[in-house]
Formats: structure tokens, sequence, C-alpha cells
């Protein structure tokens, strides 16, 4: 399983280089139908046809009755496909390589920083004026994340207030374990109890299911943990340095070995992805499934008859009366414009719809990922759990520092940096399936090539002029707990 996939390995490097926190989540992380058409076969509009990509499985219905509205007042038809994350990265990648790229596509699978697809000619700037954006909120807008040489590339329509490792749980199965959610679920080590009660419990159900073959899900659920656990995310802001080889990162994989040595994981697991494990945790084989906010959405979409039983914490902490504080750095654009694009003008009218408020309300009903605007939740016909959730992301995640909105040049960096493999993600895996014997060596080892490629990175890019070096990753005046307000970059 360590060697899997080469070209995703480059997630958990490229995300570190950037800087950001354990974040790299949702609605970028959610699962969608794995490549099966959903807007209607290949038509062709009088108007011509855009061809879309995206991973929102939730959102599916409400994307096609939009695409409808669109055809029928533009006359262009719109060719979309949702996609299974896990596999999303690779069908792009093939789709650049061969110059059959769609009109507009989300980046789900890549584990590629924007600034490099960038370079490499992957987008085209959206034209869409003030006007047209009102209704995203102006703190949404960030170069170097959705624009570039104050162009804008992509519509923000996430928050980064949210994160992957939510600890949802089936209710039926909890009480039966004479388990309280609430207190028991708490800690690592009241899931941990909380499993072996399930599995003890008799009827065959296992405590925890987990998507083993989906490598940046795993990585995802590492930064959360250590997160919860005290750190930082995987580079300090107060020093700029790698942290992977840190207690919280090595105590978050032995939390999740230490499941798997108990015997309460699914046995299973290693060959599900996020998609393939929900869809057998709903039937009652497991007690336990960490997943982002997008679980509800899923279920109520695919499997309705689970929704009785859907019960969700937040992400689970190293030690009884720590509070989870998780950070994420401002998020890139959700949605994106290939430069290949033969329709830019109704492609970028197109995105247009997604930025108003109506549709950005009709979207956060859909339960995906969360919306830019928290908002909108309290305002939406959600599940219980969504905004159970969206009270979670409020008061447990904060904006982290980003050396790319400090300095532009950092993205020049992150663009030349190469992969590092195995990734974080690639690295879990191995623990699990017992093929890293020393856990804490292998992550150190890859917090020192992160170090040593972005010194490299930092050389060649400084050598062409540029003003960037290793300072950039060091913020002196941010403090753990609080969010690091956009308007500290100041005009720079």
């Amino acid at each position: 399983m360590i060697n899997r996939r080469k070209f995703l390995a480059s997630g958990g490097a490229l995300l570190g280089a950037v800087g950001l926190g354990a974040c790299n989540t949702a609605p970028s992380t959610s699962e969608g139908s794995g490549g099966s058409h959903a807007g209607g076969g290949g038509g062709g509009g009088k108007g011509g046809v855009l061809r879309w990509w995206d991973q929102f499985e939730p959102r599916a219905d409400l994307h096609k009755e939009i695409f409808a509205e669109f055809e029928k007042s533009s006359g262009v038809h719109v060719d979309y496909t949702v996609y299974n994350p896990n596999k999303q990265g690779q069908a792009l990648q093939l789709a650049f390589s061969s110059k059959q790229m769609p009109d507009v596509f989300t980046t789900a699978g890549l584990g590629v920083p924007a600034a490099r697809l960038r370079k490499q000619g992957w987008f085209a700037p959206i034209d869409l004026d003030e006007q047209a954006l009102a209704a995203i909120p102006k703190a949404a807008f960030l170069e170097g994340f959705t624009h570039w040489n104050g162009k804008l590339y992509s519509l923000p329509l996430a928050s980064f207030r949210q994160y992957t490792t939510l600890t949802w749980y089936n209710t039926d199965l909890v009480k039966k374990a004479g388990g309280d959610p609430t207190h028991d679920l708490a800690t690592w080590d009241g899931v941990r109890a909380t499993a072996r009660k399930i599995k003890q419990s008799g009827g065959g159900a296992y405590g925890w299911i987990a998507p083993l073959q989906f490598a940046a899900r795993m990585g995802e659920h590492v930064e959360d943990l250590a997160q919860a656990g005290g750190g930082v995310g995987g580079v300090d802001p107060r020093t700029g340095e790698y942290t992977y080889g840190s207690d919280p990162y090595v105590h978050a994989v032995e939390f999740l070995q230490s499941m798997k040595s108990d015997g309460v994981l699914f046995p299973a697991s290693s060959s599900l992805d996020a998609r393939t494990a929900r869809a057998r945790w709903t039937t009652g084989i497991a007690g336990v499934f960490f997943d982002g906010p997008w679980n509800v959405g899923v279920i109520k979409d695919g499997f309705k008859q689970f929704l009785g039983k859907l019960g969700v914490a937040p992400v689970p902490v190293a030690e009884a009366g720590r509070t989870p504080v998780l950070y994420s750095a401002p998020k890139p654009g959700d949605f994106w414009l290939s430069a290949s694009s033969k329709l830019p003008d109704k492609a970028s009218e197109l995105l247009g719809r997604f930025a108003t408020k109506d549709v950005m309300l009709r979207e956060a009903e859909q339960m995906d990922g969360m919306p830019v605007d928290l908002s909108l939740v309290d305002k939406a016909d959600v599940h219980p759990t969504f905004k159970q959730a969206a009270a979670f992301y409020k008061e447990q995640v904060k904006l982290a520092p980003s050396p790319i909105a400090r300095n532009a040049a950092v993205s020049d960096v992150i663009a030349e940096m190469k992969p590092i493999a195995p990734d974080l993600g690639t690295l879990v895996q191995g623990a699990l399936s017992g093929q890293v014997k020393d856990v804490r060596k292998a992550l150190t080892d890859y917090a020192g090539k992160l170090t040593a490629e972005r010194a490299r990175a930092i050389k060649v890019v400084a050598g062409k002029g540029a003003k960037v070096s290793e300072d950039d990753w060091k913020f002196d005046d941010w403090k753990p707990g609080e969010d690091y307000g956009t308007d500290k970059y100041g005009s720079s």
C-alpha cells in the first residue's frame, strides 16, 4: 500500500510546504459517484456544450437543476460528471495530458497546489465583476488563493472553518454499548473504549470503519487529530519548521494504530475509500466513522434509512479537558475555468450563478461542505447534525497565517517544490498495514525531506530575483487559539 499512487503522493508534501493547517478539507474532499454522468448525456445545446466535473455528490440534483435553467436561458448544454475524489485527480491528470480538459472543474484528488497548476497552464481567469460576486464575503478573496495578479481564477464558495474528522457514530450501536456520546466520544481513549464495547456487545459490529485505501483522506484525519492533540499544523507558524515528526503527529498515528491493535477496525477497511466505507458503515457494520460535514448530505441522498441512527461529535481530543483547536489557512476557490475552454464567456456566466445568494443558500441545503458564509446554515433547511457540525466549526476552527498571503513569491516556491513520496497519507497507510515499523522515524524523515526540498525551491526562486526565504513561513505575531485575520498582512 505504501508505494501506491505516486502522483497523488504530492498532496501532503505541498500542503505542508504552504504551511496550511490541518484542514485540506471539504468541499474539495467530499465523495462523488465515481465518474458516472449526472447531467443528461452528451446532447448538444444550440449554444454549444460546456463540460463540468466536480465531486459534490450531495449537490448533484441541484446542479442538474441549475444547468437545466442555464441551458434554457443560454442554449448552452452542460455535460456534467460527478466523480469520487479518489478517482478525480487521476482523471484530471489524464485529461490535461491528452488536452481533453472539462471547461469547469474542481481540483479534488490532485493534491497539487493551485500555484503549480496555474504555472502549468491549467487555468484561465474567470470574467466576473464585483457586482456578480457581491454575495460572497470579501474576506474570502485573496491574492495567491482565488486571485493572481489581481485576476479572479476561482470562486471561493466553501468556508475555511471546517475539518474532515468529525466523529460520526451509529446511535443505536453506541446506545447498545452503554456509551454516552457527549462524554465517551470526546477523547481518543473514549473513542477507543467505546469502539471496544461496540465490538464486545455482539451482533457482529466492529467499532470503527476507515477509508484506508484513500491515502489523502487518512492524511487529513491525522492532520486533524494531531491538532486536536495540541499540534499547530504541518508547519509551526512560530518557527516556520515542519512538525510532522513531533509528538502530536506521532501520537495521532499511534491512536489509529491502537484502534487496529484492539481489533475494532472493520477488516475490509484496507480495500475501502471514503465512499465505499460510508456505504458499508450505514449497514450497521461499525459504530464510528470519521468524516467531514458532507457525510449527512450523502447519507440523505443515498442511505436515507440510516438518517434516524446518525449522530455526530467533534474531532476527539488527546486528553480529557482539552478544547479542540484546529487551524486552516485561507482557502483557494472551489471551481476553476480551464485554460483550454472554447466557451470561457459562457463558462464565466454559468459560474456567476453559483455566486448568487439564492444558489448559495440552495447549495448549503444540500449539506455538503460548509458554505463560505456560515450564517447560511442557520437559515437553511438542513438535518440537525449539519447544524451541529457548523456549531463545532465556528468554535473550534481558527484562521491560520499564510506565507502566500504575505509574500506572493511563496507561490513560486510551492510551484517549484517537487513531491515528496511517501507523503503523510501514504505513511499512515503504511503504519496501519505494518509496513512502517517506526512511525516517529518515518514522520521525522518526511519533515526533513520537506525542509530540504523547500530550501532547494527557495534557492531556485530567489536565484531568479524574487525576495523569498524561510523567514516567510515565520509569524512572530501569531497567537495560538486566535484567528490570524487577513488584515494582518497589510497592503503588501
